[in-house]
């Protein structure tokens, strides 16, 4: 019988097993899996592939709001800033502004966090067209993340520069690095992070990280799809607290499949639980 389940990172170093179930595990997602995750009490890190660029599809909505809160506490922006919905602003894919009514009227928090809770595209194209993916992007070079960078707003025409990867890119390793950053309580920026994370908090779309972990933990995190991708970034906390940063990439899956049962996140879903839950019996 269970008696206890404990949240430890488990690494390459104290589990020889686990380059082989990790291995496994991208064979059963059918794709490429790219990830790090580090244990925020003590810096203890496990990464495979994480250097590799991958198509951020909407994770690059991290970036986007991180910016946005580090600018309100900068005085640059306001919470309170009022954004006003219009049918050409309007997209398809995940969110509800869509089906709503021109000329609707947003406070710039509450565009952030449709953004990021439903990972609502047109609450995204009207945050990127008050703030500039510019500035998004000047950020997270002070921010030390040379490869992170938003191409440009959803469902807009590629450009050159990106063809490649679409809305965003990034690696494991960098979106690793924005989640410790984000994490940490005594940074100058805390009360802006602190922000960031309320909304990661409030997530909808739970069938990846969390899906297969405890129900006592929680999860703040933010999710990306495109065809042929699933991505989940986020930070996990167990019920003492103990905090773990998981940065997971799922990229070039060969089958489009819009449900829960795509074996990326499956394979991302067990990824997660095996490197985080220690059952004793």
């Amino acid at each position: 019988m269970t008696t206890e389940t404990v949240l430890r990172l488990r690494t390459f170093e104290n589990d020889p097993a686990l380059r082989g179930d990790i291995e496994a595990l991208e064979r059963q997602s059918t794709g490429k899996i790219r990830f790090a995750a580090r244990d925020l009490q003590t810096g203890e890190t496990v990464a495979y592939n994480a250097d590799v660029k991958c198509k951020t599809a909407s994770v690059i909505k991290l970036p986007i709001l991180v910016h946005t809160a580090l600018a309100v506490q900068e005085g640059t922006l306001s919470w309170d800033e009022r954004l006003t919905l219009t049918d050409a602003e309007k997209v398809g894919g995940s969110g509800v502004l869509t089906h709503l009514t021109a000329g609707l009227n947003l406070s710039l928090r509450d565009a952030c966090m449709l953004m990021t809770i439903l990972s609502d595209n047109t609450a995204t194209n009207m945050v990127i067209e008050h703030i500039g993916v510019e500035a998004v992007n000047a950020r997270m070079r002070t921010l030390h993340l040379p490869i992170t960078t938003c191409f440009r707003k959803s469902y807009a025409p590629d450009t050159e520069a990106s063809r490649e990867f679409g809305l965003g890119v990034s690696t494991a390793n960098e979106m690793c690095d924005l989640l410790t950053q984000i994490s940490d309580t005594e940074s100058d920026n805390a009360s802006a992070y602190m922000q960031v994370l309320k909304m990661l908090g409030e997530q909808q779309y739970t069938d990846t990280i969390p899906r297969l972990l405890p129900a006592s933990w929680k999860y703040a995190g933010k999710t990306g799809s495109v065809d042929a991708v699933r991505n989940d970034v986020g930070i996990v906390t167990a019920p003492d607290s103990a905090q773990v940063a998981l940065a997971f990439f799922c990229q070039e899956l060969p089958d489009v499949l819009w449900t829960p049962d795509n074996p990326g996140m499956v394979a991302l879903a067990r990824l997660a639980r095996r490197l985080l839950v220690a059952v004793h019996a």
